[in-house]
């Protein structure tokens, strides 16, 4: 789903002229490829296709969403150690194909597989980008702006750390941007997901 939502963006945005969707379920991929393709009419032409690692070949960038979904009650170090299973029979194989390929890691624990990507891959560093607690710092700024009554747009508030063990949300340095010099102290979320406040 998220490679899927993914290459529709890029389909939509247009960095690449060409999208290769690549999944073990090459049914899901391809009916993904055409769906996107059949919004095509309505934005810059992008060429998108469903393939395997052959179809890779050459990329100058590969987007790494494959991953293992995690089981009820399973702790994100669990799910590290089942995705890195998946990661020991994917890297390497796109690695071979796209040699001079920058790679962006999206699966989840994202900094555990973006680690493991870079030694899988054989990649120097600077090729290898994890997308970091994007996701956990769009979801604290949704919540602190509906929680505040701000524009999600207008909130500055980041969450850090890793995304296994120890993650923290610096309130100090939570910043209403429609309020310029405006800081507010971050309250404490409902539901959290095991965050902490920095101290």
């Amino acid at each position: 789903m998220v490679g899927a939502s993914l290459a529709y963006t890029l389909a939509l945005e247009r960095p690449a002229g060409e999208l290769v969707l690549m999944d073990v379920n090459e049914d899901r991929a391809l009916g993904e490829a055409m769906d996107i393709s059949h919004a095509l009419p309505f934005v810059a032409p992008t060429a998108v296709a469903a393939g395997g690692y052959d179809e890779c070949r050459g990329s100058d960038v590969v987007v790494i969403t494959a991953g293992l979904a995690q089981k009820a009650g399973e702790s994100r170090l669990s799910l590290a150690k089942r995705n890195f299973g998946v990661y020991q029979g994917l890297v390497p194989r796109i690695a071979a194909v796209a040699a001079a390929a920058i790679a962006l890691v999206v699966s989840n624990p994202e900094d555990v597989l973006t680690y493991a990507a870079l030694k899988l891959s054989g990649f120097p560093r600077q090729r290898i980008i994890g997308s970091g607690t994007v996701l956990d710092t769009a979801r604290f700024r949704y919540e602190l702006s509906a929680h505040c009554s701000v524009d999600p747009r207008n909130v500055h508030a980041y969450i850090l750390g890793n995304t296994v063990t120890a993650r923290c949300r610096p309130g100090h340095d939570a910043h209403d941007r429609s309020n310029p010099g405006h800081h507010r102290q971050a309250p404490a979320c409902k539901g959290s997901t095991g965050s902490r406040t920095c101290v």
